[in-house]
């Protein structure tokens, strides 16, 4: 398909389905900035938060109530990602217990993994010695009765597979994606959007009766389970296992989310969980990045009927949902390419449209509100990301 073509596509709703509740990440181990947190969460409106902590470090219980407090102030649920040790974990979650008694709160949910098991371990073992991550959710129910607790790890599908959790003795099934595993050059990781329903329809089979949450996933990795560190990166290089990756930053990885939540979506995940507000992933420098605007719009769909364009070319991607009021659509188009795509949508008017592309006002966190009328067929730049309003 060249650039001159007008590839004609048609919507359709699948009301039995919905757009997965996304929310974003944070990292306790990194630097927090409570006010920025605060200005965030209020922009975003995030699902919910996905929080990692190790209860080991000094810094983690002061910046656990700080966040669940202010969760709590923007009606964000705060899911917790717990490392603990492997040796002694019931004396570090008697101490998350006592944290959240004095903060006055509750997670929305936790998984809890022993910190042996961030590493990756073949099926076969040997696996380490210490508690494992049934023993810790045991303990765990001890303390926490009523919230859900997960099977599956912080890390990727890979270390979940190798091992699998008893789908009778969890609340939901989880891991994370990353696509700069095994190739960190652009036409991979754009290629990885491909892996994602095969890889969803994989976990959904370990447990078929449980929610399946994709916790924090970006272009990038906050651990490497397969070696010693992360490989080590000024911010400018593209490499695999890292966490500083350019793209992260620019068009190219708000065209890619916007991928990971349409196969998401049509994969039939429950919570999705995109970037972090702070590092490792973050969403914006000294002003947002493209990813804010697009993540910013896709969470207002959550748990909306899906909409889809099942005959759009494989090089866009397209997710979209049905109003609250149920008298208009809104459909998100994405140019995962590097060429410009022309498409004709048919069966809808498009009342209004906006535009994500290299000239955006990036400063401008309402960028994507600000609609204006377009015509049919519509040019889609390259990696540029268009929301649209239907009737």
């Amino acid at each position: 398909m060249t650039s001159t073509d007008v590839h004609r596509c048609t919507p359709d709703l699948l009301a039995d389905r919905c757009l997965p509740l996304i929310g974003c990440g944070l990292w306790l181990d990194r630097e927090l900035n409570v006010s920025r947190l605060e200005r965030y969460l209020s922009a975003l409106q995030p699902h919910h938060l996905d929080i990692v902590l190790d209860v080991a470090l000094p810094e983690t219980c002061a910046r656990l109530g700080a966040v669940m407090m202010l969760c709590s102030a923007h009606g964000v649920a705060p899911w917790l990602y717990v490392i603990c040790d492997d040796d002694a974990p019931e004396a570090d979650l008697a101490r998350l217990a006592h944290w959240l008694e004095e903060a006055g709160v509750s997670p929305a949910g936790m998984l809890v993994t022993p910190r042996a098991y961030l590493n990756s371990h073949q099926p076969e073992g040997p696996w380490p010695e210490g508690a494992d991550p049934e023993m810790v959710r045991t303990l765990a129910r001890r303390y926490w009765p009523g919230i859900p607790l997960g099977g599956g790890f912080p890390t990727y599908f890979t270390e979940l597979n190798r091992c699998r959790p008893d789908p009778e003795g969890i609340d939901f099934i989880t891991h994370a994606l990353s696509p700069i595993v095994h190739a960190a050059d652009d036409v991979s990781v754009m290629e990885t959007l491909e892996s994602l329903p095969h890889i969803f329809k994989s976990a959904r089979a370990l447990a078929p009766n449980c929610p399946y949450r994709v916790t924090t996933t970006a272009i990038g990795a906050w651990t490497n389970p397969y070696g010693k560190q992360l490989t080590s990166s000024d911010g400018h290089e593209r490499v695999t296992l890292g966490d500083r990756d350019p793209r992260q930053r620019g068009l190219f990885g708000a065209a890619w989310q916007a991928g990971v939540v349409a196969r998401a979506a049509q994969g039939g995940v429950e919570a999705l969980t995109l970037s972090s507000l702070g590092p490792p992933f973050d969403i914006a420098g000294s002003v947002p990045y493209p990813l804010f605007h697009v993540l910013r719009g896709l969470i207002r769909g959550s748990g909306r009927p899906l909409l889809i364009c099942p005959d759009m070319p494989s090089e866009v991607a397209a997710v979209g949902w049905q109003s609250a009021e149920g008298t208009c659509d809104e459909l998100w188009l994405a140019n995962l390419s590097t060429e410009p795509v022309t498409l004709a949508l048919q069966g809808v008017d498009v009342r209004a449209a906006a535009l994500l592309d290299t000239h955006a006002p990036l400063e401008d966190v309402q960028w994507m509100d600000r609609l204006q009328p377009v015509s049919s067929p519509i040019m889609l730049p390259a990696f540029g990301v268009l929301r649209l309003l239907l009737e």
